[in-house]
């Protein structure tokens, strides 16, 4: 029998709309755990951050971290792979568009800094929990960075903030050295070339080489593609943006604040369709 391996991505899909794991879904995972199966996460969010989840889940399977830049073992607290990106003056001054007020965060050596600690950062901050040191340009220029993330004030349903979109052009326009995606819609990642959680999966799974292994990927932004696609099932949570339904093999009918992951356990475990039919099939 193949060993099953399951990755979620955390915000939207295994945490509720409170940033919480819920009680149905930490007793689902640990159980799920205890009975052979392996979980890990692939999260846009750095480690650290990731950390009161792996000790509230008891996760010993390395995660995939940074949307795929990096893969880190919660057991040694190391870094297994990493890939980083030098930004350049000229990329810099299309990122930091003097027109319209964002947040930025850079993620270097692990840790956050923003160029201006507007309303916009504090309120990532809240929300992550985490402190953004102050730094200044000449800091960030042609040295290793993991990502930088450029926030908008306001987060709309589905549509991608359209000032973001024209940072992305702009900067896919004038260099190959890098990958964008949209991680929320106000939530723009400047990666380093090829970098998605679909590369990191493969990365995850070469490390574990474990023979007839099944994987499994939970998501619901357009970060999580590349992961639903590198998987042998790829799930997308109700709540899910419609793009990544399409992409996905499988939709649950309950949402990331409806103990989606749960869910899926019980589908996976069972080898059938939920008898409140929590999964349908996605027709393509």
């Amino acid at each position: 029998m193949k060993r099953k391996l399951i990755i979620s991505d955390l915000d939207g899909t295994l945490l509720n709309n409170q940033h919480k794991v819920s009680k149905l879904n930490q007793r689902s995972i640990k159980k799920f755990i205890s009975d052979g199966g392996l979980f890990t996460f692939a999260t846009g969010r750095m480690e650290e951050t990731t950390l009161p989840f792996l000790e509230q889940l008891d996760i010993t399977l390395p995660i995939i971290s940074y949307n795929g830049a990096r893969l880190f073992c919660p057991v040694d607290k190391k870094v297994l792979y990493e890939d980083s990106m030098l930004v350049s003056p000229e990329i810099w001054k299309i990122i930091l568009d003097p027109q319209h007020e964002y947040g930025v965060v850079i993620y270097k050596d692990n840790q956050p800094s923003t160029l201006n600690k507007n309303a916009i950062i504090e309120k990532f901050e809240q929300k992550e929990e985490i402190n953004c040191k102050l730094g200044s340009l000449d800091s960030f220029i042609d040295t290793p960075i993991s990502k930088i993330l450029l926030i908008a004030e306001k987060e709309t349903n589905y549509a991608k903030d359209s000032n973001l979109i024209k940072i992305e052009q702009g900067i896919l326009n004038n260099s190959n050295d890098y990958t964008t995606v949209f991680s929320e819609s106000n939530y723009l990642e400047i990666l380093p070339v090829g970098t998605s959680k679909g590369k990191g999966v493969n990365r995850l799974i070469r490390y574990l080489d474990i023979k007839d292994l099944y994987s499994i990927g939970i998501g619901d932004n357009l970060n999580d593609i590349s992961l639903l696609e590198s998987v042998d099932l790829g799930i997308a949570v109700e709540n899910a943006q419609q793009e990544l339904k399409q992409k996905a093999n499988k939709v649950l009918d309950t949402s990331n604040d409806e103990d989606a992951v749960a869910h899926v356990i019980e589908y996976i475990v069972g080898n059938k369709e939920d008898k409140q039919s929590q999964i349908k099939t996605i027709e393509t």
